[in-house]
């Protein structure tokens, strides 16, 4: 099955859909900026939730940042961010999810020469009112017992999710003066390929930020399509219709009221099932060809086997027939069973293991191997315990000479 974090969505803002860049920001820090453009102030709806906020390649406030990039946009239907809303595995805590979108978001300032705003937002509880009190940023509890609450499936949804900002343009990281656009993630060749790249980039970072932890889950950004071309998933899956922030928040509402019993909120639920039904007998039918494969592979190494052991009796009754040296040579250049010598004469090696006799026929002799082994489930045992370091570092603390 595929990880709930797998998912990465990237959303243009452009005044011509009535967008602002400081009214995003502003939503994204949990903050007041005001719109010099506009000559309007926002004001995030929520104050809680805001678990990390960054900017990359800017020593300003952030609202004096996205100010200047509305400056620097002339035109009515100007793009004046590009938002990438990736989600975060809750196997991962809160420190290497910060450094996870920290590293993402100075890989972006590297490869486009944008500022990068970073926001880290929490899940959502289950309950109606203490959600309402996180909203707010009124709940009364210490930061640890936060944190862990957040992570708690019983109390929340566990859906870590970032907003990373990024200006259309390039900006001078001594100066802070705004370049030219990012003209290779507007157009239409190389922008697509340009997203796929972000993609391919987040995904290894999030799997190797899984891994550094020890955890076995993995996330996979591919679509439905190419899982199943690489085998990697079944066919049929059926992707589900993006919610923009209104339409998500009415079926939350819907959901919290006994359920969203409209158009839409019945067709996800039903593609939902179906794709939980292609997926239970896809994995099914893998498990009983691998099983089909084992039990398969384990007869033809057994009669291999057998086949060798015949092979080397064979050659064993050759080497006790012999009557000379030179017979007992050429009968030894022709044998394949015969393991190489440490010491000794060859010849005389070989006439002792010719000597030697099998404790049984080689149909009756157990395998060698005779546990079964799923390579995709197999984990391997414990190694030994790291051995204790020879030398242990000291602190002595030394008092110098009284000054008098």
């Amino acid at each position: 099955m595929i990880h709930p974090a797998s998912r990465l969505e990237v959303v243009v803002h452009s005044r011509a859909d009535g967008r602002s860049a400081v009214k995003s920001a502003a939503y994204c820090a949990r903050a007041s900026y005001r719109d010099e453009r506009l000559g309007k102030r926002f004001r995030a709806g929520k104050r809680g939730g805001l678990l990390s906020h960054e900017l990359i390649n800017w020593d300003g406030d952030a609202a004096t940042l996205w100010n200047r990039a509305e400056k620097a946009e002339t035109r009515s239907n100007a793009r004046v961010i590009r938002e990438l809303r990736p989600s975060l595995p809750a196997e991962l805590p809160l420190d290497e999810q910060v450094r996870l979108v920290r590293g993402f978001s100075l890989w972006l300032r590297d490869t486009y020469g944008v500022v990068v705003q970073a926001d880290l937002h929490a899940p959502r509880f289950h309950d109606l009112k203490r959600e309402q009190l996180h909203q707010a940023g009124k709940l009364e509890m210490s930061s640890e017992a936060y944190i862990e609450c957040l992570f708690d499936a019983e109390q929340s949804n566990r859906n870590f999710h970032a907003h990373i900002l990024m200006t259309t343009r390039k900006v001078c990281s001594d100066t802070g003066s705004f370049g030219v656009k990012t003209r290779v993630l507007d157009d239409v060749k190389t922008g697509p390929n340009e997203f796929l790249r972000m993609r391919q980039e987040w995904e290894k970072r999030t799997n190797a930020s899984l891994e550094r932890i020890g955890s076995a889950a993995r996330v996979d950004l591919r679509s439905y399509k190419d899982m199943a071309a690489a085998g990697d998933a079944p066919e049929g899956l059926i992707a589900q219709d993006h919610l923009g922030p209104r339409r998500a928040a009415r079926s939350r509402r819907l959901e919290e009221q006994g359920g969203d019993d409209s158009a839409a909120g019945l067709c996800r639920k039903a593609n939902k099932m179906r794709n939980g039904m292609i997926w239970e007998s896809w994995l099914q039918l893998r498990a009983l060809e691998r099983e089909k494969s084992r039990d398969a592979a384990k007869v033809v190494a057994r009669e291999r086997e057998v086949a060798r052991k015949k092979e080397a009796d064979a050659q064993r009754r050759r080497l006790q027939d012999v009557q000379t040296g030179e017979e007992a040579e050429a009968v030894l250049a022709q044998a394949s069973q015969f393991d190489s010598i440490k010491t000794g004469s060859v010849l005389a090696e070989a006439i002792s293991w010719a000597s030697r006799k099998t404790d049984a026929p080689p149909s009756e002799q157990d395998d060698e191997f005779s546990e079964e082994v799923d390579l995709e489930s197999f984990e391997p045992p414990p190694g030994p315990p790291a051995p204790e370091p020879v030398l242990q570092m000291q602190i002595v603390r030394v008092r110098g000479p009284r000054s008098r």
